[in-house]
């Protein structure tokens, strides 16, 4: 991105930091970085051999002037400031990209972060929840959390990490398109999952988890939730008897919400592949809406119930698995092969 024939000036002053976590190489860096005209790229790759550790960093659209300090390792966290002469319309970098590969049992496991229409500030922070009880239910014990805030919204984020790369349970992808100026994804004090977004919640969301062990025998093989125009949902898994459970996502605000899991389990060396019929009740400011059928899964669109008079306030779910339907689902889809 240089200009030919044009006298160039340059500061960068840079720390980094390699260390080793419980067999996780992190590395961190504080940049000043200055420079007298725009860049189109920057690619930056660092290699630790005796770690089996690789690091890459991808910048486009540089501007003249940045702050950041940037970590990856167990957690992956991101704070960039960029002044406000060096912005185009509240918007400061045009993508970043950082991803660590962890060399272990002879194969690479990634954790990659992409972010796209990075505004003037940006802070994010992604770990793991360290808040274990072992008398609850741990179905979200464990998980990431998303600590996220910016100057401007309209930012798009994109997560995924294999549980190995970060020292956690299970896989998980996280895309984020059109997002407001703040957002966290993170476990309650009661052990379930809360998603809040600012403004008018996140344009388009999607999470997914996978190979996370559930309560044994149980695996959650797979977890899929979308929401449109989401401003905030909290989902707790109540156990009853036993491993059953119901499902309780409260206070939902936003236009559409659809979630899907997949479960399976192994019982004296035969594996079931779990399916569930749901019963799912639905209550929208006070007021029931009514009940609807899914198997492993539910779809809500709540834009055409808030477009009604007095029905703007959130929205909750109880589901309740129906266990004769769900025993004869279970041993069908176990003997055909689950397809």
């Amino acid at each position: 991105g240089l200009t030919i024939g044009e006298p160039t000036s340059l500061v960068v002053d840079s720390l980094f930091e390699i260390s080793t976590i419980g067999g996780i190489t992190e590395v961190a860096t504080t940049t000043h970085y200055g420079m007298s005209e725009r860049l189109d790229w920057v690619h930056i790759l660092l290699i630790n051999r005796a770690a089996g550790s690789r690091t890459e960093v991808m910048i486009h659209d540089i501007p003249e002037s940045i702050d950041l300090h940037a970590s990856i390792g167990t957690a992956i966290s991101l704070d960039m400031t960029v002044p406000e002469a060096y912005r185009r319309d509240g918007t400061a970098v045009g993508a970043i990209m950082l991803q660590q590969m962890q060399w272990m049992e002879s194969a690479w496991w990634p954790a990659t972060v992409f972010l796209t229409d990075v505004p003037g500030w940006v802070n994010l922070t992604t770990e793991p929840s360290l808040n274990f009880d072992i008398t609850q239910n741990i179905a979200f014990q464990g998980s990431a959390t998303l600590e996220f805030k910016a100057s401007d919204e309209g930012m798009s984020l994109y997560i995924e990490a294999f549980g190995r790369a970060i020292n956690k349970r299970g896989d998980t992808i996280l895309l984020a398109q059109g997002m407001s100026d703040r957002m966290s994804i993170k476990p309650t004090s009661s052990f379930g999952l809360a998603i809040r977004s600012g403004g008018e919640g996140v344009e388009r969301l999607y999470i997914r988890m996978s190979n996370v062990p559930a309560t044994p025998p149980v695996v959650l093989e797979e977890m899929e939730a979308l929401g449109e125009n989401l401003q905030r949902a909290t989902i707790h898994i109540r156990e009853i008897v036993g491993p059953y459970s119901v499902i309780e996502i409260d206070d939902v605000r936003g236009g559409r919400i659809i979630a899907s899991a997949r479960v399976s389990a192994q019982v004296e060396g035969t594996d079931f592949d779990l399916r569930g019929v749901l019963l799912d009740a639905q209550i929208t400011g006070g007021v029931p809406m009514g009940t609807t059928l899914g198997v492993n899964g539910i779809a809500s669109d709540l834009s055409l119930l808030n477009m009604v008079p007095g029905l703007d306030g959130s929205t909750k779910h109880v589901m309740v698995i129906e266990p004769f339907s769900s025993a004869i689902l279970t041993l069908l889809a176990t003997a055909l092969g689950g397809d």
